[in-house]
Parts: C-alpha cells; structure tokens; sequence
C-alpha cells in the first residue's frame, strides 16, 4: 500500500474555497455501489473544489482496512478522516463535508438473467446480446441533457464521469431506459445527476453519477493588446473556441458587441474580452444615418434611415425611413452594430 508524507501532500493540494486557498474540500456521498470487495476512497468520496491531485493519488486507495461482506456496509465520516490520516493527508488542509455515514452495497458480479422480469432487485445491470444499431449509452443520454440545460450559453458540454456511476454509463438505450434528473442552479463544475434505470417498463435501479461539466464555446478574444481608451475595431478581435468551467467567466460570444466599444481596462494579445473591460460607446447616434436590416428571412433586406434616438449595442431605438413627409416611416429596431438597427419581427 502506497504513503505519502504528510509535506508533499499539503504542497500539492490545490487551492480550495470558503475564503482559505489553503483548505481542499473533499464530500462523502450519502450512498455507493461497488462490486468488489475493497471499497475505495474514490468510491465513497467526491474529490471537488480543487481535490484532482489528491484523487490522482487516492482515489485507489481502500477507505477500510477490512474488506467488506456481501450486502450492505458503512463507511463513516470518522473513519475516513483516520483512514485519510493514516495515509499521511494533513488534516488541517483537508475539509471533508457531505453525509456523515456513507451506505455502500457490495454486490458480486454475476451473469446477467434473460429478462428483466425475472431480474432481482439487487442484480447488477449488464448489456446483453449485441447492441441494438442506434443504441445510445447513459452516458450520451447524460451529455445530451446537460447540452440541453445549456444551450442558451452557445457552446457544446463535456463531461469527465467521476468514479461512482461507472459501472451503469455502459448501459444503451434500447433495451434500457433512463429518466434523469439533476438539481442546482450551476450548471458547470462537479455536478451529480440521479438516473432511474428502467427496462421492461419495471425499475431496476436507481443511481446517483458524477461529472465534471464544462462547455467549449467560441469567444472573443484580443487579436492585439486593446489599450486603455481606445475604441474597438473590427481587426483588433475575433472569436476563439474556449473551455470553460464557471459560468461567471465566460466572456462574450458576438464580436458585434465590442466593436466601436471603448477599452476601459487593458486587455492582452490572446485574452478574452470580458464585459467589464469595455466601457458602453452609444454606437447609433441621434439624427444620424444608419443602416436599418429586416426582420430576418431568406434575404437579408438592407435599407438607409436616420435614427431619432442614440444607443448602444442591444438598445431599442426608433428609426425613420424615407425623405419625403408622405413616405416616411417609423419603426423601432435593436442597435447590433456600429450605425446598424435590425428591426424586429413583426414591428410596426
């Protein structure tokens, strides 16, 4: 069995939260399943808010000495601070949170039956036969749910399962079928996601899984240093694919926001523009010409006008078209660029 001196670990641990970067927070979960007969501390522990390197050099590890009987066992919030202790973690750089007793059910693999109404509640699940042509794993099905929790921040999801659930993510759609669920209002980061496991229209299971959820989208990055006061032009961004895995950073998806925009704080080759870099320069200016673009279409209909109001990017503002006072007309459109107005669908 591996050790670990308690200084190489406490140097490595990477910053944690709650106000002391020095703290990695580590969660024990209410409940696991395992099929063999050590229990590990990757099973029964989530290695959140910075624990990657301690999962690295952990997560392998028995949580108990002892190997567990068949059926069910706990592990306990004491235990696993000795057990971490014994394996040299410096306990004054650790918090471990989440439930102070920790069910695991240990379950022997076995063959799987031929259906599921002869299935026992406590079987494990396995695939049978060849996998059905179109067949989608739980894991597809939980990217696909996460990708439509996020679709209104543009960009695709990627998930690194974590160790508990693995042994279900396997399982396809047909024969199986899965309802998900998850809860909170962070939709990246370490999330968990409740799966029940059907087939047959009868419950088979039901499983708690694990994943690290970030998104890849397109931002816009500085294509050269962006200096304090000067406006944005076209040439000096554009948009970049970035990974990111709080939603609090991360930056702006239209190059058509910042351009014309004044830099209030400097911004270097290569970084992303970040709102709060850019200070609001109204981009469509009173009695002044503008382009005014139709409500959208096949073809893209452009036409000049004058605007009675001044704006900014995403601002409504009202336009007049044509010169003459019988063909005058007035509408109301959002400011999208620099002298630009796209009137909205069905604007009078």
């Amino acid at each position: 069995m591996r050790r670990f001196a308690p200084l190489l670990l406490t140097a490595t641990l990477v910053p944690g939260v709650l106000g002391d970067p020095d703290v990695t927070r580590l969660k024990l979960r209410a409940q696991v399943t395992v099929s063999t007969g050590h229990v590990t501390l990757g099973d029964v522990l989530s290695f959140a808010d910075g624990g990657a390197d301690l999962a690295e050099k952990l997560g392998d590890e028995p949580a108990l000495v002892q190997p567990l009987a068949a059926g069910k066992s706990f592990v306990t919030h004491e235990q696993i601070l000795r057990r971490l202790e014994e394996l040299g973690v410096n306990l004054a750089r650790v918090l471990v949170s989440g439930a102070s007793v920790c069910e695991v059910t240990f379950q022997k693999s076995a063959p799987p039956p031929p259906s599921a109404a002869d299935m026992p509640a406590d079987a494990p699940l396995r695939e049978t036969g060849t996998k059905p042509a179109g067949a989608r794993t739980l894991a597809d099905v939980l990217r696909d749910h996460v990708n439509a929790e996020i679709r209104a921040l543009g960009g695709t999801a990627e998930l690194q399962f974590e160790r508990a659930g693995q042994e279900f993510l396997q399982l396809t759609t047909p024969p199986w079928e899965f309802i998900v669920t998850s809860s909170g209002a962070e939709k990246l980061g370490l999330r968990e996601f409740r799966v029940v496991i059907r087939r047959e229209g009868q419950v088979q299971r039901t499983a708690e899984v694990s994943a690290h959820v970030r998104i890849a989208r397109q931002v816009v990055v500085a294509r050269r240093p962006l200096s304090i006061g000067n406006s944005v032009r076209a040439d000096d961004v554009g948009l970049e694919s970035r990974v990111f895995d709080d939603t609090g950073k991360l930056g702006l998806a239209e190059i058509e926001r910042v351009i014309g925009q004044q830099v209030k704080r400097f911004v270097p080759a290569g970084e992303l523009v970040q709102p709060d870099t850019l200070k609001a320069i109204d981009l469509v200016q009173r009695s002044r010409p503008v382009t005014v673009l139709g409500a959208g279409g096949p073809v893209e209909v452009r036409l000049s006008g004058v605007a009675l109001d001044s704006g900014t990017y995403g601002d409504s503002v009202r336009v007049r078209l044509g010169e003459s006072p019988r063909g005058q007309q007035l509408l109301r459109g959002v400011v999208t660029a620099v002298g630009t107005v796209r009137i909205a669908e069905g604007t009078p």
